[in-house]
Protein backbone atom coordinates (compact mmCIF):
# COMPACT_ATOMS: atom_id res chain seq x y z
CA UNK A 1 0.00 0.00 0.00
CA UNK A 2 1.29 3.45 -0.93
CA UNK A 3 1.17 5.89 1.96
CA UNK A 4 0.59 9.49 0.95
CA UNK A 5 1.02 12.71 2.92
CA UNK A 6 -0.81 15.76 1.56
CA UNK A 7 0.41 19.02 3.09
CA UNK A 8 -2.30 21.62 2.56
CA UNK A 9 -5.85 20.92 1.47
CA UNK A 10 -7.43 23.95 -0.16
CA UNK A 11 -9.55 23.86 -3.33
CA UNK A 12 -7.15 21.76 -5.42
CA UNK A 13 -6.08 19.51 -2.56
CA UNK A 14 -9.70 18.82 -1.66
CA UNK A 15 -10.54 18.04 -5.29
CA UNK A 16 -7.75 15.47 -5.39
CA UNK A 17 -8.64 13.87 -2.06
CA UNK A 18 -12.30 13.60 -3.06
CA UNK A 19 -11.30 11.67 -6.17
CA UNK A 20 -8.86 9.45 -4.28
CA UNK A 21 -11.22 8.58 -1.43
CA UNK A 22 -12.14 5.08 -2.52
CA UNK A 23 -8.73 3.88 -3.71
CA UNK A 24 -8.00 0.66 -1.86
CA UNK A 25 -4.25 0.50 -2.48
CA UNK A 26 -3.52 3.91 -0.93
CA UNK A 27 -3.71 5.47 2.51
CA UNK A 28 -3.89 9.24 3.02
CA UNK A 29 -2.84 11.66 5.72
CA UNK A 30 -3.71 15.34 5.33
CA UNK A 31 -2.04 18.21 7.20
CA UNK A 32 -3.94 21.50 7.25
CA UNK A 33 -4.16 23.64 10.42
CA UNK A 34 -6.31 26.27 8.69
CA UNK A 35 -9.04 23.91 7.46
CA UNK A 36 -8.62 21.23 10.14
CA UNK A 37 -12.15 21.31 11.59
CA UNK A 38 -13.84 21.54 8.21
CA UNK A 39 -11.78 18.66 6.84
CA UNK A 40 -12.41 16.57 9.95
CA UNK A 41 -16.15 16.95 9.42
CA UNK A 42 -15.99 16.45 5.65
CA UNK A 43 -13.84 13.32 5.69
CA UNK A 44 -15.14 11.81 8.92
CA UNK A 45 -15.13 7.97 8.66
CA UNK A 46 -13.47 8.15 5.22
CA UNK A 47 -10.22 6.41 6.23
CA UNK A 48 -8.28 9.67 5.92
CA UNK A 49 -6.12 10.86 8.79
CA UNK A 50 -6.48 14.63 9.29
CA UNK A 51 -3.77 16.50 11.24
CA UNK A 52 -3.59 20.12 12.38
CA UNK A 53 0.23 20.20 12.43
CA UNK A 54 3.19 18.50 10.79
CA UNK A 55 3.60 14.84 11.74
CA UNK A 56 6.52 13.66 13.84
CA UNK A 57 9.73 12.23 12.37
CA UNK A 58 8.72 8.62 13.06
CA UNK A 59 5.55 9.19 11.04
CA UNK A 60 7.10 11.15 8.16
CA UNK A 61 9.56 8.43 7.20
CA UNK A 62 6.66 6.03 6.55
CA UNK A 63 5.29 8.00 3.60
CA UNK A 64 6.01 6.97 0.01
CA UNK A 65 4.70 10.22 -1.52
CA UNK A 66 4.63 13.68 0.06
CA UNK A 67 2.57 16.25 -1.84
CA UNK A 68 2.88 19.94 -0.95
CA UNK A 69 -0.33 21.75 -1.89
CA UNK A 70 -0.20 25.08 -0.04
CA UNK A 71 -0.42 28.62 -1.42
CA UNK A 72 2.86 29.91 -2.92
CA UNK A 73 2.88 32.79 -0.45
CA UNK A 74 3.25 30.47 2.58
CA UNK A 75 5.33 27.70 0.97
CA UNK A 76 8.59 28.87 2.54
CA UNK A 77 7.14 28.85 6.04
CA UNK A 78 5.46 25.47 5.60
CA UNK A 79 8.57 23.79 4.22
CA UNK A 80 10.59 25.06 7.18
CA UNK A 81 8.59 22.62 9.33
CA UNK A 82 9.91 19.69 7.26
CA UNK A 83 13.51 20.80 6.62
CA UNK A 84 15.12 18.56 9.26
CA UNK A 85 13.10 15.42 8.57
CA UNK A 86 14.70 12.21 7.37
CA UNK A 87 12.34 11.06 4.64
CA UNK A 88 11.79 7.46 3.69
CA UNK A 89 14.43 6.20 1.27
CA UNK A 90 13.19 6.67 -2.31
CA UNK A 91 10.22 8.75 -1.19
CA UNK A 92 8.74 11.09 -3.81
CA UNK A 93 8.64 14.76 -2.85
CA UNK A 94 6.04 16.38 -5.06
CA UNK A 95 4.42 19.78 -5.32
CA UNK A 96 1.32 21.24 -6.91
CA UNK A 97 2.28 24.75 -5.79
CA UNK A 98 2.06 27.18 -8.71
CA UNK A 99 5.35 28.74 -9.75
CA UNK A 100 7.63 27.15 -7.16
CA UNK A 101 10.57 25.47 -8.89
CA UNK A 102 12.14 22.17 -7.91
CA UNK A 103 15.25 23.96 -6.64
CA UNK A 104 13.02 25.73 -4.12
CA UNK A 105 12.29 22.33 -2.54
CA UNK A 106 15.82 20.98 -2.95
CA UNK A 107 17.25 23.89 -0.96
CA UNK A 108 14.80 23.41 1.89
CA UNK A 109 14.50 19.63 2.04
CA UNK A 110 18.13 18.53 2.12
CA UNK A 111 17.31 14.96 3.12
CA UNK A 112 15.21 14.20 0.03
CA UNK A 113 16.46 13.58 -3.49
CA UNK A 114 13.60 12.67 -5.87
CA UNK A 115 11.38 15.63 -6.71
CA UNK A 116 8.36 16.09 -8.99
CA UNK A 117 6.43 19.24 -9.88
CA UNK A 118 2.82 18.62 -10.83
CA UNK A 119 0.14 20.92 -12.20
CA UNK A 120 -3.31 19.30 -12.01
CA UNK A 121 -6.53 21.17 -12.70
CA UNK A 122 -9.93 21.40 -11.08
CA UNK A 123 -11.77 18.82 -13.27
CA UNK A 124 -9.73 16.30 -11.27
CA UNK A 125 -12.67 16.61 -8.87
CA UNK A 126 -14.72 14.50 -11.29
CA UNK A 127 -11.74 12.42 -12.48
CA UNK A 128 -11.63 14.29 -15.77
CA UNK A 129 -8.63 16.56 -15.27
CA UNK A 130 -5.17 16.69 -16.77
CA UNK A 131 -2.00 16.74 -14.67
CA UNK A 132 1.32 17.94 -16.09
CA UNK A 133 4.64 16.72 -14.63
CA UNK A 134 8.32 17.62 -14.59
CA UNK A 135 10.89 15.90 -12.39
CA UNK A 136 14.52 15.71 -11.39
CA UNK A 137 16.59 13.49 -13.65
CA UNK A 138 17.14 10.96 -10.89
CA UNK A 139 13.45 10.09 -10.51
CA UNK A 140 13.42 6.29 -10.75
CA UNK A 141 11.23 4.53 -13.29
CA UNK A 142 9.39 2.88 -10.42
CA UNK A 143 8.63 6.21 -8.76
CA UNK A 144 7.63 7.78 -12.07
CA UNK A 145 5.13 4.98 -12.57
CA UNK A 146 3.90 5.28 -8.96
CA UNK A 147 3.17 9.03 -9.10
CA UNK A 148 1.78 8.74 -12.62
CA UNK A 149 -0.63 5.98 -11.60
CA UNK A 150 -1.90 8.07 -8.68
CA UNK A 151 -2.76 11.04 -10.90
CA UNK A 152 -4.22 8.83 -13.63
CA UNK A 153 -6.98 8.26 -11.06
CA UNK A 154 -8.06 11.88 -11.57
CA UNK A 155 -7.70 12.14 -15.35
CA UNK A 156 -4.95 12.24 -17.97
CA UNK A 157 -1.24 12.82 -17.35
CA UNK A 158 1.38 14.60 -19.44
CA UNK A 159 5.14 14.57 -18.75
CA UNK A 160 6.99 17.71 -19.83
CA UNK A 161 10.67 18.37 -20.56
CA UNK A 162 11.42 21.35 -18.33
CA UNK A 163 10.06 23.72 -15.72
CA UNK A 164 9.41 26.52 -18.17
CA UNK A 165 6.88 24.21 -19.82
CA UNK A 166 5.11 23.50 -16.55
CA UNK A 167 4.76 27.22 -15.84
CA UNK A 168 3.18 27.51 -19.28
CA UNK A 169 0.95 24.51 -18.56
CA UNK A 170 -0.14 26.33 -15.40
CA UNK A 171 -1.39 29.15 -17.63
CA UNK A 172 -3.11 26.83 -20.13
CA UNK A 173 -4.55 23.82 -18.28
CA UNK A 174 -4.09 24.77 -14.62
CA UNK A 175 -5.87 28.11 -14.93
CA UNK A 176 -7.80 27.09 -18.05
CA UNK A 177 -11.02 25.96 -16.35
CA UNK A 178 -11.35 29.45 -14.87
CA UNK A 179 -11.25 31.00 -18.35
CA UNK A 180 -13.79 28.46 -19.61
CA UNK A 181 -16.21 29.32 -16.81
CA UNK A 182 -15.75 33.03 -17.51
CA UNK A 183 -16.63 32.41 -21.17
CA UNK A 184 -19.64 30.29 -20.23
CA UNK A 185 -20.81 33.09 -17.95
CA UNK A 186 -20.49 35.57 -20.83
CA UNK A 187 -22.33 33.24 -23.23
CA UNK A 188 -25.17 32.81 -20.75
CA UNK A 189 -25.47 36.54 -20.06
CA UNK A 190 -25.58 37.25 -23.79
CA UNK A 191 -28.26 34.58 -24.31
CA UNK A 192 -30.34 36.12 -21.53
CA UNK A 193 -30.01 39.55 -23.17
CA UNK A 194 -31.43 37.95 -26.31
CA UNK A 195 -34.49 36.98 -24.29
CA UNK A 196 -33.86 33.47 -22.97
CA UNK A 197 -34.42 32.63 -19.32
CA UNK A 198 -31.45 31.75 -17.11
CA UNK A 199 -32.44 28.07 -17.20
CA UNK A 200 -32.86 28.08 -20.97
CA UNK A 201 -29.54 29.89 -21.43
CA UNK A 202 -27.72 27.34 -19.26
CA UNK A 203 -29.12 24.42 -21.26
CA UNK A 204 -28.43 26.05 -24.62
CA UNK A 205 -24.87 27.06 -23.80
CA UNK A 206 -23.68 23.95 -21.95
CA UNK A 207 -25.20 21.52 -24.43
CA UNK A 208 -23.73 23.46 -27.35
CA UNK A 209 -20.24 23.51 -25.79
CA UNK A 210 -20.31 19.84 -24.77
CA UNK A 211 -21.71 18.72 -28.11
CA UNK A 212 -19.05 20.70 -29.98
CA UNK A 213 -16.26 19.11 -27.95
CA UNK A 214 -17.66 15.61 -28.41
CA UNK A 215 -18.00 16.20 -32.16
CA UNK A 216 -14.37 17.27 -32.40
CA UNK A 217 -13.24 14.23 -30.40
CA UNK A 218 -15.39 11.86 -32.47
CA UNK A 219 -14.44 13.20 -35.90
CA UNK A 220 -10.79 13.97 -35.00
CA UNK A 221 -11.04 17.01 -37.26
CA UNK A 222 -9.17 20.25 -36.72
CA UNK A 223 -11.19 23.05 -35.06
CA UNK A 224 -10.57 25.28 -38.08
CA UNK A 225 -12.09 22.69 -40.43
CA UNK A 226 -15.14 22.21 -38.22
CA UNK A 227 -15.54 25.98 -37.96
CA UNK A 228 -15.51 26.28 -41.76
CA UNK A 229 -18.03 23.46 -42.15
CA UNK A 230 -20.53 25.42 -40.03
CA UNK A 231 -19.74 28.97 -41.18
CA UNK A 232 -21.26 28.85 -44.66
CA UNK A 233 -20.74 31.95 -46.77
CA UNK A 234 -23.32 34.63 -46.07
CA UNK A 235 -24.75 32.75 -43.07
CA UNK A 236 -25.34 33.52 -39.40
CA UNK A 237 -22.25 31.71 -38.07
CA UNK A 238 -20.02 33.64 -40.45
CA UNK A 239 -21.53 36.88 -39.18
CA UNK A 240 -20.86 35.96 -35.57
CA UNK A 241 -17.31 34.77 -36.28
CA UNK A 242 -16.52 38.02 -38.09
CA UNK A 243 -17.29 39.88 -34.90
CA UNK A 244 -14.99 37.61 -32.85
CA UNK A 245 -12.16 38.00 -35.34
CA UNK A 246 -12.63 41.75 -35.73
CA UNK A 247 -12.16 41.98 -31.97
CA UNK A 248 -9.02 39.83 -32.27
CA UNK A 249 -10.06 36.82 -30.19
CA UNK A 250 -6.70 35.11 -30.86
CA UNK A 251 -4.83 38.04 -29.31
CA UNK A 252 -7.17 38.15 -26.30
CA UNK A 253 -6.65 34.44 -25.55
CA UNK A 254 -2.87 34.71 -26.03
CA UNK A 255 -2.67 37.70 -23.68
CA UNK A 256 -4.77 35.77 -21.15
CA UNK A 257 -2.30 32.88 -21.22
CA UNK A 258 0.69 35.22 -21.04
CA UNK A 259 -0.73 37.06 -18.02
CA UNK A 260 -1.06 33.77 -16.12
CA UNK A 261 2.37 32.55 -17.28
CA UNK A 262 4.07 35.76 -16.13
CA UNK A 263 2.35 35.45 -12.75
CA UNK A 264 3.59 31.85 -12.40
CA UNK A 265 7.14 33.07 -13.06
CA UNK A 266 6.78 35.85 -10.46
CA UNK A 267 5.51 33.35 -7.86
CA UNK A 268 8.54 31.19 -8.53
CA UNK A 269 11.20 33.91 -8.33
CA UNK A 270 12.04 33.27 -4.70
CA UNK A 271 14.23 30.20 -4.61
Amino acid sequence: MNKILLVGCGHMGTALVNSWLNLNSYSFTVVDPFNFKKLKNKFNNKKINILNKAPKQKEVNKFDIIIFAVKPQIADRVLSEYKDFEFKKNSIISSIIAGKKIIFFQKRLKNANQFVRIMPNMPALIRNGISCFVSTNNLSNKNKKTINQLFLKVGKTLWLNNESQIDKATAVSGSGPGYVYALINSFEKAAQKLGFSKKQSRELVLTTILGSIYLMQETKKEPYDLEKSIAVKGGTTEAGLKNLKNNNIDKIIYKTYMSAYKKAKILGKKN
